[in-house]
């Protein structure tokens, strides 16, 4: 019998053969089990050969296609996970709101604290995955599982799979850095009796910050009371259980989140998430994230609220009309920047003129006094350090606003719950929009170099 009449296919994958015989010429024998084996073989296929399935198809002398060799496929490794042993959203350690406005501080404290050795996270890691075969015999590699990073802060260290607390105090992430805070207690307002704060970790305030002082923190920031007039910087998280009664001279600026239950005529920063209980009135307020308004009050009213992907809120603006801006789809850290290299720039062209103008009387005189050799010397440093520097922020703005145009085509959007009032100015990227009509349940995005309005599900 020639094997001519046995026809084997591969997938693409080399995971399947295929056998087809063709009917052969009249007067010659069918292929016997051994050709259709030895076929098989030449093609290189030696691994997962269902045999019942050949010998069946010689018994039925049937020449249609059939699987006759299945290799097993590679189980691919499973993604590292983390499973955490502390709080890692700081907004769920918030005492409880009672049903008549009141709140039990009792139930639930904003501090979390860890002893020395405590574990604070368990890693299972990834696994490499089991190899498979293919027909041809030769291992198919799977797909390792991915690793889960966790960067190490202060005061915690590795044991095994285990991260654990090297000190007592206050565990606290911030993205994905996990560290242990050592805990400066104020069991009273910040004020006249304690003066300003200034700690290398985190800093507890059972009371309240009083105007004109300022708490600074390497770690995270808690105020059980209110912020009045007070300015607050921290390295980490801030929460404040009261509210941020900014009277036009607070700065709050934190490298983490932030919760307060309101935020009134202050200057506030945060590299994270801001959340907002009830409302933000008359400030200025920029997330490197999302500001999120969680109650059915939650409301912007006047102002300026700018974050980089989203802005949450039930009503923005007000019956008034008053002036109200949001803005979204740039991190408002490289608007400040860039507002800032705007500012410098033309100052720095100025100088390089002043200087350049100097050069140029100095250069016309044939002979220079060693006094004034040296006034050129001093005035040709001063010309190359400008130009270095205008190079540099020309360079730097030229990446922002590269940053600004890309970032436009991503999903930054402004989500309204219930109404944009009359009065509210919204800025997506390039694209700006006044409202000057009442505006109900709406999800706005950048569309083409508009402000798109869609219907809030």
């Amino acid at each position: 019998m020639s094997l001519a009449h046995i026809k084997v296919d591969l997938s693409s994958d080399k995971m399947h053969a295929y056998l087809q015989l063709e009917i052969p010429p009249e007067g010659t024998a069918w292929p016997t089990y051994e050709d259709v084996i030895k076929k098989l073989n030449e093609e290189g296929v030696v691994f997962g050969l269902k045999e019942e399935v050949i010998h069946r198809v010689l018994e039925e002398k049937t020449g249609k296609v059939t699987l006759v060799a299945e290799g097993v496929y590679p189980i691919n490794g499973e993604d590292a996970s983390l499973k955490y042993y502390f709080e890692t959203d700081r907004v769920r350690l918030l005492p409880k709101e009672l049903e008549d406005g009141r709140v039990d501080h009792r139930e639930l404290s904003l501090v979390q604290s860890v002893q020395k050795g405590q574990v604070l996270i368990e890693k299972t890691p990834a696994t490499p995955g089991v190899p498979g075969t293919n027909v041809l015999g030769e291992e198919v590699k799977p797909v390792p599982g991915k690793d889960v990073n966790v960067v190490v802060g202060k005061n915690v260290a590795w044991d095994g799979n285990r991260l654990i607390a090297t000190c007592d105090g206050e565990p606290t992430k911030i993205g994905n850095k996990v560290s242990v805070q050592v805990v400066h207690e104020i069991r009273s307002n910040v004020g006249y009796k304690t003066g300003n704060i200034d700690f290398i970790g985190s800093v507890h305030i059972r009371g309240d910050v009083e105007s004109g002082f300022v708490v600074k923190a390497g770690g995270d920031v808690v105020i059980t009371g209110n912020v009045e007039g007070g300015s607050i910087y921290a390295e980490g998280n801030i929460t404040i259980n009261g509210g941020i009664i900014g009277q036009d001279k607070s700065v709050i600026k934190c490298g983490g989140d932030l919760y307060a239950r309101y935020i009134d005529h202050a200057q506030v920063d945060a590299e994270g998430v801001i959340k907002v209980r009830d409302a933000i009135m008359h400030s200025v307020v920029n997330s490197g994230q999302k500001v999120i308004l969680g109650t059915k009050k939650g409301m912007i009213m006047g102002g300026v609220v700018r974050a980089a992907d989203l802005i949450d809120v039930q009503f923005l603006g007000s019956k008034m009309g008053t002036q109200t801006e949001v803005e979204v789809g740039i991190n408002p850290g490289f608007r400040r920047e860039l507002n800032e290299i705007e500012k410098r720039l033309p100052n720095l062209e100025k100088e390089l003129d002043m200087v350049e103008k100097a050069l140029n009387i100095l250069n016309r005189q044939p002979e220079l006094p060693p006094n004034r050799e040296e006034q050129k010397a001093k005035l040709i440093r001063t010309s190359f350090v400008l130009k270095a520097e205008k190079r540099k922020l020309e360079s730097r703005r030229e990446e922002i606003l590269q940053m600004i145009n890309e970032r436009q085509l991503e999903r930054g959007s402004i989500r309204v719950r219930q109404t944009i009032y009359p009065g509210v100015r919204v800025i997506i990227g390039k694209a700006v929009r006044v409202f000057k009509d009442n505006f109900n349940y709406a999800v706005l995005t950048y569309h083409e170099g508009e402000v798109s309005i869609q219907p809030y599900r």
